[in-house]
């Protein structure tokens, strides 16, 4: 069973909420909007990820995330290929900051 956590605001403050396991994030524009899906991703340590994308100066992106929801699992890499994947398929294309461009 999935079971995703609830959106956390991307404040290093809360780095000791995030649990350090392996896992999937999605960074979301906004706390209170978990529609607002801005990247999919695997994460070894969930918490480390957290704490690299508080760090991360998105200075010149269109869209800065604000908050991380995140779903423990083992199979991280597959987790989020799948879910890379519905995203594309319900949208068209993948998250704005999964793109490669």
């Amino acid at each position: 069973m999935r079971r995703w956590h609830k959106p956390v605001p991307l404040e290093i403050r809360w780095a000791d909420e995030i649990p350090d396991t392996p896992g999937v994030c999605v960074l979301l524009r906004n706390s209170k909007d978990i529609s607002s899906v801005l990247k999919i991703g695997p994460a070894r340590s969930l918490r480390r990820m957290f704490q690299r994308e508080c760090r991360t100066d998105y200075t010149g992106m269109p869209d800065r995330p604000g908050a991380m929801m995140w779903m423990e699992s083992w199979a991280d890499a597959e987790e989020a290929a799948r879910l890379i994947g519905e995203y594309r398929r319900r949208h068209g294309r993948a998250p704005v900051l999964n793109s490669p461009y």
